[in-house]
């Protein structure tokens, strides 16, 4: 019985696998696409491996299965009519009601949402097989592709929906990290645009009140700077005075097949151009899935402006003023799926 039931599994994850050969993979995606434990997964991953057609590489608490070319003859296609996508808290994302609907009523594939509180946490999950799909940071996400390569990145989203507020009393600024505020935060100071002389960092929007009660300098998004004008800040510069040419974008596992990547990225800049046309008119999905009120997303329509393409001069801005420089700072071009 045992044996039977060991067999089973073998023949389960090379099944799964043989459409992933050539790909690293995060190893706790496998046990969670075949609902199988940890431990039977690893006894077959172990064989596999001793067998010479995968190879393993731990990256922090995260273990990535190579799954080498000819593990199978024939590749198999794995193609999920669900796919789990994972997005930051924020106003961000007023487009995510057509995305949502292109994909399902073109493609048949239904997305399950769940919202982060952390950026780079989002990004995280992608990394170790927790959701197939991230909207979050483009700056965090070229960050962890050297090191994981198990997503691709589609170069579009929205760019604005962040301000600089300002509130005597200290002289730290605070920001989240390997985000794009990070970078606004990077600029300031480069230009002397603020007179700060610390960095507090900050994982999510309710630390960040916690922290902040003395004053100082805040770089925050979308709605989260509308609470802290309430509170004594004034909001002293915006995305109109600094532009920056991106903020979040899509980043795609590479457990996804290529035909399947094709066809998300056409229903994302789909969703763009009909937000564009029509903003306010997928909001009510929106503010469900967020929480955030409908009136807080009228007012963050404003804020934002779509990009069909990021510029490529502004990914390498980015990746140098943030001292992306090892490794060699042509590898996070990789990470851009074409």
């Amino acid at each position: 019985m045992g044996r039977t039931m060991k067999t089973t599994i073998r023949e389960r994850v090379i099944k799964l696998l043989a459409s992933m050969q050539g790909k690293p993979v995060p190893q706790s995606y496998i046990h969670r696409a075949l609902n199988t434990s940890k431990s039977r997964i690893s006894e077959v991953l172990n064989q596999l491996e001793k067998e010479g057609l995968i190879t393993r590489t731990n990256i922090g608490r995260s273990n990535i299965v190579y799954v080498k070319p000819g593990l199978v003859e024939t590749e198999t296609r794995v193609e999920s009519r669900i796919l789990r996508l994972g997005i930051v808290y924020s106003s961000e994302y007023l487009f995510l009601g057509y995305f949502v609907k292109f994909l399902q009523r073109k493609y048949g594939i239904h997305v399950n949402v769940e919202v982060y509180r952390d950026g780079f946490d989002t990004t995280r999950a992608i990394t170790n097989g927790q959701v197939d799909l991230v909207l979050s940071p483009l700056a965090g996400q070229l960050y962890l592709y050297p090191a994981y390569r198990t997503f691709k990145i589609i170069n579009s989203g929205l760019k604005g929906g962040y301000s600089i507020l300002y509130k005597p009393g200290r002289s730290e600024v605070y920001s989240s990290m390997l985000s794009t505020m990070d970078y606004i935060r990077h600029l300031l100071l480069k230009e002397k645009l603020i007179d700060a002389h610390k960095t507090i960092y900050y994982k999510n929007h309710f630390e960040l009140e916690k922290l902040t009660g003395s004053g100082g300098y805040i770089v925050t998004w979308h709605p989260v700077y509308m609470n802290l004008a309430k509170k004594n800040y004034k909001i002293i510069l915006t995305h109109r005075d600094i532009d920056i040419g991106f903020c979040c974008t899509l980043a795609i596992s590479s457990i996804i097949n290529r035909d399947l990547v094709d066809s998300i990225k056409e229903a994302f800049t789909s969703a763009l151009e009909s937000y564009e046309k029509s903003p306010e008119k997928m909001l009510n999905y929106y503010s469900s899935i967020t929480g955030i009120d409908i009136s807080i997303l009228k007012n963050a329509v404003k804020e934002y402006t779509p990009v069909i393409q990021i510029d490529e001069k502004d990914i390498a801005n980015l990746t140098t003023a943030t001292s992306y420089n090892l490794p060699e700072r042509s590898i996070y071009m990789e990470a851009i799926y074409e």
